[in-house]
């Protein structure tokens, strides 16, 4: 009887130590990457803006692009080649007949005060890359509409509208070098930039 419960013992003192755990099991960290340790950070200050106008305001309206690059835990990416591009610019317009298309045909900016649509700068020893956005001028903010009709002579009729605002999307990559050349992986903030007539 003895060595019965003797086992008994032994067998519940085994099963009490091996379901212990000398601490509790931790979770992974919700707010950090998913899939890369790399992050930028895009911001634009401000992010509503007026558009270029001589007789209002010739020199207030620029806007500020900050790109923070940094490894998830481990702080600031300096020296870095961070792009810079206009990548996209949204309108309010909706066309006045089903069957128009209409497009935006205004300007999308400027940026470091070149009429170009992308530029590079570099990080900074806290990762950060500055570059400035120039809104386009107030008169470029129309969108024109093929109105699917024909005039006399058998030319296309166009309709030309003016828009109250626009919004620009800026785009910051960089592509690191632990990527081969023809990977398409790459880190990348964007920004929304509203710009008023």
């Amino acid at each position: 009887m003895r060595k019965i419960i003797f086992a008994f013992l032994i067998i519940g003192l085994v099963a009490l130590t091996g379901c212990q755990r000398s601490e509790a099991p931790k979770p992974g960290d919700m707010f950090g990457p998913s899939s890369t340790s790399y992050v930028l950070d895009l911001s634009a200050h401000p992010s509503v803006v007026q558009a270029i106008d001589p007789f209002r305001n010739p020199a207030n309206s620029e806007v500020i692009l900050k790109a923070r690059l940094y490894k998830y835990n481990k702080g600031p990416l300096s020296r870095r080649t961070i792009y810079f591009s206009i990548y996209d610019v949204q309108t309010p317009f909706t066309p006045p007949s089903e069957g128009w298309s209409c497009d935006y045909m205004g300007g999308y900016g400027y940026l470091n005060g070149d009429q170009v649509k992308s530029v590079r700068a570099t990080t900074d020893s806290n990762g950060v890359a500055t570059v400035r956005y120039t809104p386009p001028s107030v008169s470029d903010l129309r969108v024109v509409c093929d109105t699917g009709e024909v005039d006399d002579q058998g030319n296309p009729v166009y309709a030309y509208y003016r828009l109250d605002y626009i919004e620009v999307m800026i785009k910051a990559t960089w592509r690191g070098q632990e990527w081969p050349e023809d990977s398409l992986s790459e880190t990348y903030g964007m920004a929304v930039i509203k710009v008023l007539r």
